[in-house]
């Protein structure tokens, strides 16, 4: 337990859970990033191992795999006001107001997808299941992106090292939430209740097992499974956009697909945690299927940064994310830090929980100047790989290693307020062997 940290003591700390959650503290403001799984029950960890936590500034989902998003809808529900704001993946506009208004229609439509896909599956469905990730179970594919020649940069301007810039985290300077979502937390009397979302999920999931089990080749079977992870991704999504607006917790929303456009990020609080790639605002709404909205697509996953300051060590949250894009994602995305910021120590969360399908991520970080401790959280027996265990001149912490046995223990870092102090570690040191 953590409560004899000063009540001012900046840390970031992965939870000891089975999926992935990191709790921020940076100048007297909280941050939980990711909610693990739903069994994980984040709300009950956080309750009794930082008693002197007792509200939560912003609750960020990087991505839609369940390791990540599922323990979030009931963490909302269990701190209901105490949670300032929600920041979502905006690839999620597509499907939010049908989930949320007529799940009955949106989940016989997702059914109806996927039974066009087992009469002639298409090049889409056929990519993300050959690319399917073995590692824990989300899907994923490499898309050609034409890199555009600017560099993702930091505004100069924007360097931060006066310590932390009173940024939009109250909610009085908070940009407007999306006309869309208003409409919603409006009208919110006559969305679908839980009971009727409850039991189109029920009904869909049973459609899709039925149909699953009728499946005589192992590419339709293996289609039917990867709709079940979707209607489980919806349900996610749903339970989350109704917690944020039965609690009155405001969304923000951010964009992968626009920062892949122009390679320029944008949004979130200035000089307190920002988009790596991605632009704040609603992704447009689009005509393409349900499922391509649903998709656990582990390149999207958002990044976002903990700036560095004089008197902070900076954080980077890289959840699932390669850190590039283009051909085997080899064109970084990360930003150039001014340079006067290169003494200040950063820490950086372990790429999709070190996996080896995520080599090109520790390419780009092995470049990043000034990353000295990798926090490790969540994953599986075969992981981490051997990308991560050859960080040898970083500091190795783990929260959670099945590949060695050992049970999830609280890790993570202490910072100071006192110029070039070090940086304390806590918890698990990663002993894994380096063998493959």
């Amino acid at each position: 337990m953590l409560a004899a940290l000063p009540a001012r003591q900046d840390f970031l700390l992965a939870l000891p859970i089975k999926g992935e959650s990191f709790l921020l503290r940076r100048a007297g403001k909280t941050v939980l990033v990711d909610g693990g799984y739903g069994k994980d029950k984040v709300a009950h960890v956080l309750e009794q191992q930082f008693r002197d936590v007792q509200y939560l500034d912003i609750v960020v989902c990087t991505h839609g795999d369940g390791d990540h998003v599922g323990g979030l809808p009931a963490l909302l529900d269990n701190w209901g006001g105490r949670v300032g704001q929600l920041w979502l993946p905006g690839r999620w506009v597509n499907v939010v107001p049908q989930l949320m208004r007529d799940p009955v229609e949106f989940f016989n439509n997702l059914v109806s997808e996927l039974d066009a896909e087992l009469k002639e599956p298409s090049k889409q469905v056929c990519s993300v299941i050959r690319h399917a990730d073995d590692e824990h179970g989300s899907q994923d594919y490499q898309q050609e992106i034409a890199s555009p020649s600017v560099n993702n940069v930091l505004n100069p301007a924007d360097e931060w090292l006066d310590d932390f810039v009173d940024a939009p985290v109250d909610h009085g300077d908070l940009p407007h939430e999306p006309e869309w979502f208003q409409r919603l937390r409006r009208d919110k009397e006559k969305l679908a209740s839980d009971h009727t979302a409850s039991r189109a999920i029920k009904s869909a999931c049973r459609k899709v097992k039925y149909r699953q089990n009728r499946q005589t080749s192992e590419l339709t079977s293996r289609i039917a499974c990867y709709w079940l992870g979707l209607i489980e991704t919806a349900q996610a999504i749903r339970d989350l956009a109704i917690a944020a607006i039965r609690h009155g917790i405001r969304t923000r929303w951010f964009d992968f697909e626009k920062f892949a456009e122009t390679r320029q990020a944008k949004g979130g609080a200035r000089g307190f945690l920002v988009p790596i790639n991605a632009v704040e605002q609603a992704t447009p709404l689009t005509m393409l299927a349900r499922w391509m909205h649903l998709t656990k697509i582990n390149r999207e996953s958002l990044v976002f940064l903990a700036p560095p300051t004089r008197r902070r060590f900076g954080v980077l949250f890289c959840a699932d994310s390669p850190l590039g894009d283009g051909p085997q994602y080899v064109h970084c995305f990360l930003p150039t830090l001014p340079p006067s910021t290169r003494w200040i120590p950063m820490v950086a969360t372990a790429p999709h929980h070190g996996s080896e399908t995520n080599k090109a991520a520790y390419d780009h970080l092995r470049k990043w100047p000034n990353v000295r401790v990798l926090l490790r959280a969540g994953g599986s027996v075969k992981q981490p790989g051997r990308s991560f265990l050859q960080q040898h001149s970083l500091l190795r912490l783990c929260a959670k290693c099945p590949r060695v046995g050992h049970a999830p223990m609280l890790s993570g870092v202490v910072g100071s307020y006192r110029p070039l102090s070090p940086l304390i570690a806590y918890g698990r040191r990663c002993d894994c062997s380096t063998s493959p």
